[in-house]
């Protein structure tokens, strides 16, 4: 696996996957459908590549081989809010990698000493709780609720397992409904409160 921050022509990718795996994993399951406009709009090419050139995004890309399998993202100030995987790479260790890449990333060049991320639903905070985050507390924002969890980006067990390029990158392998859920909300929170 290749993990390593996309090209600026490699953002209509990430946008394309980003919104494959909403309208595959995601959409139809939606508790809260007011939601699904503004995740839309968040994932969409022109945001992305908006909030790169305005440094208010940054955004990775995992490879196997040529083919571009995951996508995350994260502000300069460690709040993690795009994160998206295929299915069929969910389990493989893709989200692993890519939470070590990008806590690593927020360490050695934004000199930050913690990652945030806004998780709902708050039943998928296990998997964050499983690689290190700590809930800070139960939240809501315009009605959806979110957990607000934090971790050290010093944490034991960031040593790379595998060869990763580039810099660091974050995502969650929970499942494709998962991470998917987590992604999209946090995409829409981040960009009503960002």
């Amino acid at each position: 696996m290749n993990i390593r921050i996309l090209k600026n022509e490699e953002l209509s990718h990430a946008a394309g996957l980003s919104r494959y795996v909403f309208d595959a994993c995601l959409r139809g399951r939606m508790e809260f459908t007011q939601s699904i406009p503004f995740i839309e709009d968040y994932i969409s090419e022109i945001n992305i590549r908006t909030m790169c050139s305005e440094n208010r995004l940054i955004v990775w890309g995992a490879f196997e081989g040529e083919q571009l399998v995951a996508v995350g993202g994260m502000q300069p100030n460690g709040m993690i809010t795009l994160l998206y995987v295929l299915p069929q790479y969910a389990g493989r260790g893709c989200g692993m990698n890519l939470l070590q890449v990008m806590r690593g990333y927020a360490k050695d060049m934004l000199h930050l000493t913690k990652v945030l991320v806004n998780v709902t639903p708050s039943w998928t905070s296990v998997y964050f709780k499983k690689n290190g985050f700590a809930p800070l507390n139960t939240d809501s924002a315009i009605g959806v609720p979110f957990v607000s969890m934090e971790a050290p980006t010093d944490a034991p067990g960031l040593q790379k397992k595998e060869k990763i390029s580039g810099f660091t990158i974050f995502f969650a392998t929970l499942s494709c409904v998962g991470f998917a859920t987590i992604a999209s909300v946090l995409f829409m929170l981040f960009y009503l409160l960002g």
